[in-house]
């Protein structure tokens, strides 16, 4: 009877110890899954305070992604020149920073010149992946901002800057818009609102 007890809880051991390493197998396979379908960007450049950026937005894409991320609130200037066709071959469609004299429901900004430069922030939350097609879902807070030749703005959100042309449809424009952009040092805006 002694040696059938002991038999006994020897193969109830070696059970527990095989359903132990099955579960602990199965885990670690699981987790690199799990991570796959949320993936996360990686961080942006900073921008320093009082050193000029020079960017450029080009005309043909909906939005430029500059690389850089920004806090809310922050203050930026903008600076920018160049010019772009808002349609391949006509001469009529030509515009600067501040846009053509036109404005439509089909456009980022409706109530500002078609073609201006505008930017925007998004805020990424997550990026989900199906797994089945590995196509992404983005989840993300967008703010859109008006920029044009020459202007300042505080940022409205956190997350990643980007710059455009106010239109829907880029695919038929050409030119671009050189951008410099400077990061306003808080202690100046802090003296300029107390004067």
């Amino acid at each position: 009877m002694r040696q059938y007890k002991h038999d006994y809880f020897h193969n109830l051991r070696k059970t527990h110890w095989a359903k132990f390493w099955i579960f602990l197998v199965a885990v670690l396979a699981f987790v690199p899954l799990t991570l796959s379908l949320q993936k996360q960007e990686p961080e942006g450049l900073k921008f320093v305070a009082g050193r000029v950026y020079r960017l450029i937005a080009q005309s043909n894409v909906q939005w430029t992604d500059t690389g850089y991320d920004v806090e809310g609130e922050q203050t930026f200037s903008f600076s920018a020149s160049g010019g772009i066709s808002l349609q391949v071959g006509n001469p009529m469609a030509y515009c600067g920073p501040d846009g053509y004299d036109l404005k439509t429901i089909q456009q980022p900004i409706q109530d500002m010149n078609i073609g201006a430069l505008i930017g925007k922030v998004v805020l990424l939350i997550s990026i989900e992946v199906d797994e089945e097609t590995g196509e992404e879902t983005r989840n993300e807070i967008v703010e859109i901002f008006y920029i044009g030749s020459n202007r300042i703005v505080s940022m409205p959100i956190s997350g990643r800057l980007f710059l455009g042309i106010n239109e829907n449809v880029a695919g038929d424009n050409s030119g671009r818009f050189t951008v410099d952009i400077r990061l306003i040092d808080r202690d100046v805006q802090n003296i300029r609102s107390q004067t």
